[in-house]
């Protein structure tokens, strides 16, 4: 083979050899084909597109030859705050996300308090023109309340629909997917947060049963996430915004730093500090979102994390509390209560029991409402129907809360502290009064919470002769059963909003029922219902959410409730307990397994693969490469697979052969390969970006060899994301990024593709962790969790390559239970178990089962001549078996 490159011209091979290319990075997912109509992009379709956008996250630094040269060569270099500042620069970013998201949490709150104050008035002032007709007045107030919400929700929705996506819903499932390590398209980008906080502010303003604690989950971790990758080229090219110039100075140097913070490792703690301080802010509870972060958002904790975590949720806290003096008393303060004496908790503990029983029960029943609704929903391209949904919502929220507000509603004196405040809704009652349904539907849902925990063991009223009490029985019970079912409407709609204030609301009004009728049953007792309130909606959290730790801190630092933790543990306990007999799965686990296209790996393995072994599970017929390979092989094989991992291989001797075949771990098409390291897809693209050619024998083609442009190639790679398919990291395993080299007929043609090589050598990581195929599955599973991995290479005794393990395979090979988030992964290709296949005898049907798919899994591996649908760590490819 020719290692002399002989261009057609003088000149013009030197120019395609040295030429570097961009890739195009997407603004955002395609969900139609160019040729699509305005109408079909307006309306939506009900087939959803067919790609597959699963990925994950390398959390694994490539342990290469540069990589040790570039820390040597910065170790010496100690400056005052730091190793050449990256300590100083994560200070930063941290102390960043922790305030401007305190800023997004109070920007928020002042915003919904402002919509609903001035739409309840208007609503108030046109009623009042039709009070001596009140089927009239409440047929005014129900339009224009319609119109109001209509408006709001159609503008959120449309924003969800057509320019962010990934904004819908809570978000705080596809952040636990996120930090478990799974690339979500769009989560964690600028339009997101802008849609998340302009789409929560009206979900919650129109009166939907929303709130935004869950969307400021989302909130701080897209904080995080764009802080971390913000883009600083117009500061580099001496243009702002392609307008202003600035001063042309060596920022880019100085900038040099953020490209240290930017690994998917680092920028996991920044996403993981965002969500503590995003709960935190919520609940103004910096202690509780850590815990949060800690026991449901993360999958890897570490101290470092912790402390990331503690500082940028303290941050957050204080940050609202400087602007909002009056969150000192705690995100829902408690009024008008007392603690309970030894004495009267013992007395009340029967009752309390029933209370927190029955907050399971409401948790649960929401819980499978929710899921059975998901079958009458709305494809999520039809934009219009989904829009239709909402403002459905809004219609049948307003009905709900005029009709019984009208017929069912007591006109009660209005508490002189409701009053200061500006809170009740007088509806059509008199002057001094407010309609206790009016108040509970329509009023801001924060406030309303803050009344429900303030039902002390005093009256309403200061002063009055009778006892009266914030709501009445009757109408606390119309209103906990009517929430219960809006509330499960709602959850799932294509608009932003959490389920935390509905949960709380429903635990408030029911527990707050039960607290009066123990009241009027049993006068002689100290029965303050706003404690039963209290508890109640900790259990309802508990049973809803399945968390308990972080609950019990968030509720007593939002509440400052201290006195009360008792029973609030108490409540956290019983509510899990009696739910767990209904319905096994919480919010997170069930939106998981209806997400389908993401794979959470619990930290400990699931007990069937006790049972197995690495070889059973793994995917074999892997692809790999030489340590000086060819130009037109590379390419192939990125053309046609979808893999994002490949082993870098040495060919074994004749006697290694020999033996290798005798043990019989691999086929004789597979041949002898010794592991050398492994080799990525970004790594690869970034050579052939570069044009980093080398000829047979590893000699530079077309170039001279420099020592700073091959770390500044491995500085490329590294940040290779942060350049490139930032969110949308599936398109870097289509063909579009090898299109975009114009390495074919197009842009190398003058010069032969068969003498072109590359040297993987000095860029793969040599230090790839490895099982023996003997190993217990359990144990690959450990392994892969521990230390944070994306492919984990299985092989025998002579270090030779037989098989791949991915997130895919152990999803899969985990079957089916109670703890799974997610729908069962596709099988992996494994040629043992084709070969079981082949035998029609029932008595492998429980082997079959046992190392290649589980009950209810979804095979997607189809034979069909010699092709076959793979799945590998990104979706699926077809692979030429004779090359596999």
């Amino acid at each position: 083979m020719s290692t002399v490159i002989e261009p057609k011209t003088e000149g013009e091979g030197d120019f395609l050899l040295t030429k570097s290319v961009t890739f195009n990075n997407p603004a955002k997912i395609a969900s139609y084909a160019s040729n699509e109509g305005f109408v079909t992009k307006v309306w939506g379709q009900k087939a959803a597109p067919t790609t597959k956008v699963s990925e994950s996250l390398d959390y694994e630094a490539p342990q290469n030859k540069l990589f040790y040269e570039r820390m040597n060569a910065k170790g010496g270099k100690k400056k005052l705050w730091g190793y050449t500042g990256h300590t100083m620069a994560k200070f930063l970013v941290t102390f960043a996300v922790g305030v401007i998201t305190g800023c997004f949490a109070v920007a928020l709150s002042k915003c919904v308090s402002i919509l609903i104050s001035s739409k309840l008035l208007f609503i108030q002032n046109q009623m009042t023109l039709y009070e001596e007709d009140p089927a009239m007045a409440a047929f005014i107030g129900l339009l224009w309340f319609v119109l109001f919400g209509g408006i709001m929700v159609s503008i959120a929705t449309s924003m969800v629909q057509y320019w962010a996506p990934a904004s819908a819903g809570a978000g705080v499932t596809l952040v636990m997917a996120y930090l478990n390590g799974n690339h979500i398209p769009n989560l964690l980008r600028f339009s997101t947060l802008i849609t998340k906080f302009v789409g929560t502010v009206f979900a919650v303003s129109s009166g939907l049963p929303m709130g935004p604690e869950g969307p400021m989950v989302h909130i701080g971790a897209c904080v995080a996430s764009v802080i971390t990758y913000m883009d600083f080229k117009y500061l580099t090219s001496g243009k702002l915004f392609g307008r202003l110039k600035v001063k042309e100075i060596a920022i880019k140097e100085r900038l040099k730093v953020l490209d240290e913070i930017v690994s998917d490792s680092d920028h996991r703690e920044f996403v993981s500090a965002g969500v503590s301080a995003g709960i935190a802010a919520a609940f103004a509870a910096p202690i509780g979102g850590v815990l949060f972060s800690m026991e449901e958002a993360c999958t890897f904790w570490s101290k470092k994390t912790a402390w990331r975590c503690f500082i940028c949720g303290a941050l957050s806290v204080y940050t609202v509390q400087i602007i909002n003096p009056a969150l000192g008393d705690g995100a829902i303060p408690l009024s008008n209560m007392t603690p309970l004496t030894i004495r009267e908790w013992a007395e009340q503990l029967p009752f309390l029991l029933v209370d927190f029983a029955m907050a399971g029960l409401l948790g649960a029943a929401f819980n499978s409402l929710r899921m059975w609704l998901w079958k009458v929903r709305a494809a999520k391209t039809l934009h219009l129907q989904r829009i239709a949904e909402v403002i459905g919502l809004v219609f049948l929220v307003g009905s709900c809360a005029f009709f019984f507000a009208s017929t069912a509603g007591k006109c009660l004196e209005l508490p002189p502290t409701w009053e200061e405040d500006g809170y009740g809704v007088r509806f059509l009652c008199p002057e001094g009064q407010h309609n206790d349904l009016a108040t509970l539907f329509l009023s801001n849902t924060h406030e309303t919470i803050i009344a429900l925990f303030s039902m002390g063991k005093g009256s309403a009223v200061p002063g009055s002769e009778t006892f009266v009490p914030y709501f009445s029985i009757g109408s606390l019970a119309l209103y906990t059963a009517c929430y219960v079912v809006l509330m499960s409407i709602g959850a799932g709609l294509a608009i932003p909003g959490g389920l935390f204030m509905p949960s709380i609301v429903v635990g408030g009004c029911w527990g707050g029922m039960w607290g009066y009728v123990i009241k009027d049953l049993i006068p002689s007792w100290k029965v303050q219902p706003g404690i039963y309130g209290m508890l109640a909606a900790t259990g309802v959290l508990g049973s809803v959410f399945r968390s308990a730790i972080s609950l019990v801190v968030l509720m007593v630092e939002g509440t400052r409730g201290v006195d009360y933790i008792f029973g609030i543990i108490l409540a956290v306990v019983v509510a899990n307990y009696v739910a767990n007999f209904i319905h096994h799965d919480g919010v997170y686990e069930s939106e998981l397994e209806r997400v389908g296209n993401v794979y959470m790996l619990q930290s400990d393995p699931p007990s069937r693969l006790n049972t197995l072994t690495t070889e059973s599970i793994m995917a074999t017929g892997v692809k790999g490469f030489r340590p000086i390979e060819s130009l037109v092989t590379l390419l192939e094989v990125l053309a046609t697979t979808s893999h994002n991992g490949f082993p870098v291989w040495s060919e074994g001797s004749d006697v290694e052969s020999a033996d290798l075949k005798t043990e019989g771990s691999a086929s004789e098409d597979e041949g002898c390969r010794r592991l050398e390291g492994i080799i990525t897809r970004s790594q690869l693209l970034v050579l052939l970006q570069r044009r980093h050619f080398v000829d047979a024998h590893g000699n530079p083609v077309g170039r001279e060899f420099s020592e700073g442009y091959e770390l500044e190639l491995e500085t490329e790679m590294r940040t290779f994301f942060r350049r490139y398919y930032t969110h949308c990291r599936y398109i870097s395993a289509t063909r579009q990024p090898l299109e975009s080299l114009s390495l074919d007929n197009g842009g190398l043609a003058a010069v032969d593709l068969n003498s072109l090589y590359l040297d993987l050598r000095p860029y793969m990581n040599r230090s790839p962790v490895t099982v023996r195929k003997e190993c217990a599955a359990s144990r690959a599973h450990q392994v892969f969790v521990n230390l944070n991995m994306r492919h984990l290479f299985v092989v025998d005794s002579h270090n030779h390559v037989v098989g791949l393990i991915t997130r895919k395979d152990l999803d899969h090979a985990a079957g089916h239970g109670w703890w799974r988030m997610s729908h069962q992964a596709e099988p992996p290709r494994n040629k043992m178990v084709l070969q079981i296949m082949k035998f029609p005898t029932s008595g492998v049907t429980f082997f079959k089962n046992l190392v290649g798919s589980s009950k209810g899994g979804s095979h997607s591996e189809h034979a069909s001549g010699n092709h076959m649908t793979v799945v590998t760590d990104n979706g699926t490819s077809n692979l030429d078996q004779q090359h596999h």
